[in-house]
């Protein structure tokens, strides 16, 4: 029983980990400020955190393709010179 309750400790000490590096990590993406906008949002709808945090990296690491289409579309809808 011992072992079993060790073990369980040891899997727990490691998600507790990769949960705090993996904020960390998204805290670098979008800033302070923005993770504490995401994670307000928490009591409204927890289980979508994951995913939202998901968007967020996937827009950041896209941003200049992103930045680049919304200039292209402006152009072709005529609001601004190229």
């Amino acid at each position: 029983m011992t072992r079993i309750r060790a073990a369980l400790a040891a899997l727990v000490f490691r998600l507790q980990a990769l949960t705090m590096f993996g904020y960390m990590g998204v805290v670098s993406f979008i800033g302070v400020e923005a993770l504490v906008v995401v994670l307000g949002f928490t009591t409204v709808l927890p289980i979508a955190i994951p995913f939202v945090l998901i968007v967020i990296a996937v827009a950041y690491f896209f941003r200049e393709r992103l930045r680049a289409l919304w200039t292209a579309l402006l152009v072709k809808l005529g609001r601004r010179e190229a």
